[in-house]
C-alpha cells in the first residue's frame, strides 16, 4: 500500500514539472519571399490563445490526401491552442469567383483572420485588398504585400530538388533517358514554379524532357493524361507528376504489366507512401503538410496577440524543410494525416 501511495506522489510530481518547451524546425526566408537561401531554425511553440479567437481558412478543395493532411495539422493545432477554426473549400483551382466569395463570407462570419490556401497567385489580389480582415498565406504562395505572413515552401525547390534527384542518376556523358512531366493544372497552386524548377535541374544532364501534360488535380484527368502520354511515347523512361499522377500512373503500369516508365512525385500522399514502401515509386518530395497545417494556425494566432513581435519571435515567411525521399517515411506525422481521419470543417 506504501509504494502505490508513493507512486501515486512520484506521478503527480511529474505532472506537475513544466512541460518542456516545443520547436517547429522550420526554414525562415529574410527576403519575404520563397526564393532565395533559407535559414533553418528551432521556432518555439507559441503559447495559448488568452482571447477568444476565430480563424477562417479557405481551400482549394478537401479531395485529396494533400489538403486533408494540411486539413488535420490545422484542426491539431486549433485545439492545442485554444482558438476556434472555421474553413471552407472552393471546389477547385478553377473556382476563382468562388473564392473570391468565401474571402467575404470569413468576414460575415466574425472570424479574426483569414488564412489563405488560394486558387491562383494574382487573382484574388483585388478581393484580398477589399477585406478588412488580417490575411496569411496558408501553403500556395501569394505576393507579400497582399498579405500578414505566409506559410509554404518553395515549389520552384520541389520542382528542382527531384529534378537533381534525377539529374545526379544520369549526368553529362550517360545514356540519355527521355521524362515527362505532369505538373497539375495549368497556372495553379505550386505549378508556376514546380516546371521552371525541374527544368533548370535536368539542365546540361542526360534528361530529355519530351512532353508536359498539365490538367485538374483530379484523378480522371490526371489518369486520361497518362493514358494518352503512355500511347505517344511507348518507350518512355521515367514519368514526373504529382501525388495524383504518381498515383494512377503505378496502377495503369500495373494493369498493363510495365515495368517503365519509373514513377516519381513531386509532392507527397498516402499513395505515394505506399509506393515507396512497394518499390513502384522512386523518388518523391515531401514538403511536410500536416506540419505546415500546424504552423500557419500557430504562426496567424503569434501576430494575432502580439502583432508588434519581431520576426524572431513571429515569423513572417516560413515552412518546414523539403524531404527528397527515396524510401517511405519511418514516421510520417509531419506530413500525412491519420488513416482514420476525416475532413473537419469546423473547431469550436
Amino acid at each position: 500500500m506504501r509504494s502505490v501511495y508513493l507512486s501515486l506522489l512520484l506521478l503527480m510530481w511529474l505532472l506537475a514539472l513544466p512541460r518542456a518547451a516545443l520547436a517547429f524546425a522550420v526554414d525562415l526566408w529574410p527576403s519575404g519571399e520563397f526564393s532565395g537561401q533559407p535559414v533553418r531554425q528551432q521556432w518555439p511553440e507559441p503559447a495559448a490563445a488568452t482571447k477568444p479567437l476565430t480563424l477562417c481558412a479557405l481551400y482549394p478543395h478537401l479531395r485529396d490526401a494533400y489538403w486533408l493532411s494540411v486539413n488535420q495539422g490545422m484542426v491539431d493545432e486549433a485545439k492545442r491552442l485554444g482558438v476556434k477554426l472555421q474553413i471552407h473549400e472552393a471546389g477547385g483551382y478553377g473556382a476563382l469567383a468562388e473564392q473570391r466569395q468565401q474571402l467575404q463570407r470569413c468576414v460575415q462570419e466574425g472570424s479574426d483572420a483569414i488564412l489563405l490556401g488560394a486558387v491562383s497567385y494574382q487573382g484574388l489580389r483585388e478581393a484580398i485588398k477589399a477585406t478588412p480582415l488580417p490575411v496569411f498565406g496558408l501553403v500556395n504562395d501569394l505576393p507579400s504585400g497582399l498579405v500578414q505572413a505566409k506559410v509554404g515552401v518553395s515549389w520552384y525547390q520541389m520542382g528542382w530538388q527531384i529534378g537533381h534527384w534525377l539529374a545526379q542518376r544520369h549526368p553529362t556523358g550517360s545514356k540519355q533517358v527521355s521524362v515527362a512531366l505532369f505538373p497539375g493544372p495549368q497556372a495553379s497552386g505550386g505549378n508556376n514554379f514546380v516546371e521552371p524548377g525541374f527544368a533548370d535541374a535536368i539542365k546540361g544532364s542526360a534528361i530529355k524532357l519530351v512532353t508536359t501534360e498539365r490538367g485538374d488535380n483530379s484523378r480522371e484527368i490526371q489518369r486520361t493524361l497518362v493514358q494518352q502520354t503512355l500511347a505517344r511515347y511507348p518507350e518512355l523512361d521515367y514519368l514526373v507528376g504529382g501525388a495524383i499522377a504518381a498515383e494512377v500512373a503505378v496502377n495503369e503500369l500495373a494493369q498493363r504489366h510495365l515495368d517503365r516508365p519509373q514513377v516519381l512525385s513531386t509532392y507527397f500522399s498516402h499513395g505515394v507512401q505506399r509506393g515507396l514502401r512497394r518499390g513502384k515509386i522512386l523518388a518523391a518530395n515531401s514538403d511536410q503538410m500536416r506540419q505546415q497545417g500546424r504552423l500557419a494556425v500557430a504562426q496567424a494566432i503569434c501576430l494575432l496577440q502580439h502583432p508588434d513581435a519581431n520576426a524572431e519571435q513571429c515569423p513572417r515567411v516560413m515552412g518546414p524543410p523539403i524531404l527528397t525521399l527515396s524510401a517511405p517515411l519511418a514516421d510520417p506525422a509531419n506530413s500525412l494525416s491519420d488513416g482514420a481521419f476525416r475532413p473537419v470543417y469546423r473547431v469550436e
